[in-house]
């Protein structure tokens, strides 16, 4: 990272704290400051750091990314109509970072249920937010989660009242233009999940148009006792783009989440779970998919903090590389000395579809406590040439062989995704970056 690239976000986070500090409330004011500060102080991660260690996050860092206001066009328009959902429910729609009034739709969910731009909620009741807003994210973790804090605006905030069942989901839908600008995007998704409550959120990320973008997203969920949250995340983004992902969770006493991850665009992405029991008898469920071609590098890091008893968590990322792609997977569970009969499972496998393709997988485990079951794995494969050749002999082309393989592998975690219309999407973009898909393949 050079020092001028640095200076860059350092000038743009100042001049957006002057120009709003006088409609902010003190606490957001205060949160943006020490944002700032922090990104003075340790600037962006390098591949020094060890949870970066396999990331050069240098041609993000060094790029003059700007967030840039645009009026959203007939494409941006017609993308919107593709990539929504059926059904009711809740839809937020972002371009470039900012909310787009007219595209979205915020009613649809039951009374309990709040879905509104955070940028609104904090002119509003921007008091009400000090408590929950940074809560789980916090700009001391490294340099983008400061720049996204120091940047902290626009975004969702997603409120569910105690017993309140969503039987809809909620749809953020983030696209992404860079036409003629190298645009940055900071959106903070947070979402507050009252006692025995249930909810389906996705995120979806996608770009609208070919250009260099940025996406720097920060998502912030607090679920509290007996909570069940549901959070799919689709990240699409062009294959010029750069996105770093960081999803924050706090689970309550017996609350249960699941996150299913899709990571299929974008030069550079980089996706970060951190999940923590606040207190006992949680589940947690973490499912992850990236698929890489060209010279794509798809980062995954999540961390599992077992701090209470009796939780339990199961994590499982499979990765498709392709081409000189590269996939990483860095995870962590952290069992804590109190956290007593943890039960905790994690595996990453990748399958490797060309010999300039590759797999870093460091899966970890740190137990403190004795009476507690956890177990970890991890592999790198090539398809299984007898397989290939079995289907061949009965008349399959290799391409097309190749592609029933690869599916077969990555349908484990494709067909967890528990909404169907989500699915089909997912299937849809699938078949675009699968082997079958290039032509004059022998």
């Amino acid at each position: 990272m050079t020092e001028a690239g640095l200076q860059h976000y350092l000038d743009l986070a100042e001049r957006f704290q002057a120009e709003r500090a006088a409609s902010a409330p003190g606490w957001l004011r205060a949160l943006r400051q020490e944002a700032i500060s922090q990104l003075a102080r340790q600037g962006f991660p390098t591949s020094k750091h060890e949870d970066w260690k396999y990331v050069n996050v240098a041609p993000i860092s060094g790029q003059a990314f700007t967030p840039v206001r645009t009026v959203h066009e007939a494409g941006v328009e017609a993308a919107v109509a593709r990539l929504s959902l059926p059904g009711p429910g809740p839809r937020l729609v972002f371009v470039d970072g900012w909310f787009v009034r007219e595209l979205s739709r915020l009613d649809g969910g039951p009374e309990g249920l709040s879905v509104r731009s955070l940028r609104e909620a904090l002119h509003k009741d921007g008091e009400g937010l000090e408590a929950v807003v940074g809560r789980r994210a916090r700009a001391e973790m490294h340099g983008f989660i400061a720049l996204n804090a120091a940047l902290l605006e626009e975004g969702a905030l997603v409120r569910v009242a105690p017993g309140t069942v969503c039987s809809e989901p909620v749809q953020l839908l983030f696209l992404s233009r860079g036409d003629t600008h190298v645009t940055l995007a900071s959106p903070r998704v947070v979402v507050q999940a009252g006692d025995n409550s249930e909810l389906t959120l996705v995120e979806t990320y996608v770009g609208a148009a070919p250009g260099v973008s940025f996406t720097n997203a920060v998502t912030e969920v607090v679920l509290g006792q007996g909570a069940r949250v549901t959070h799919l995340k689709l990240q699409s983004e062009a294959e010029t783009a750069y996105h770093i992902g960081g999803l924050h969770v706090e689970q309550g006493r017996d609350s249960r989440f699941a996150s299913h991850v899709i990571s299929l665009g974008g030069l550079i992405a980089r996706n970060e779970i951190h999940a923590a029991f606040a207190d006992e008898g949680g589940e947690c469920l973490l499912q992850g998919l990236y698929v890489g071609h060209g010279t794509q590098h798809l980062d995954n890091w999540t961390n599992l903090d077992h701090a209470r008893p009796r939780c339990t968590s199961r994590e499982l990322y499979k990765g498709v590389l392709d081409d000189k792609s590269r996939g990483t997977f860095h995870g962590k569970v952290l069992v804590r000395p109190d956290a007593q009969q943890t039960d905790s499972r994690q595996s990453n496998r990748n399958l490797l579809l060309s010999e300039s393709a590759m797999a870093d997988a460091r899966p970890q485990l740190e137990i403190l406590a004795d009476d507690v079951k956890c177990a970890h794995g991890a592999t790198v494969g090539r398809l299984d040439e007898q397989a290939l050749f079995y289907l061949r002999s009965r008349g399959i082309p290799r391409a097309e062989a190749e592609r029933l393989m690869t599916h077969a592998f990555a349908s484990e975690v494709v067909g967890a995704v528990p909404l169907a219309a989500l699915r089909e999407q997912v299937e849809e973009l699938l078949a675009r970056k699968l082997p079958g898909a290039k032509e004059g393949r022998a």
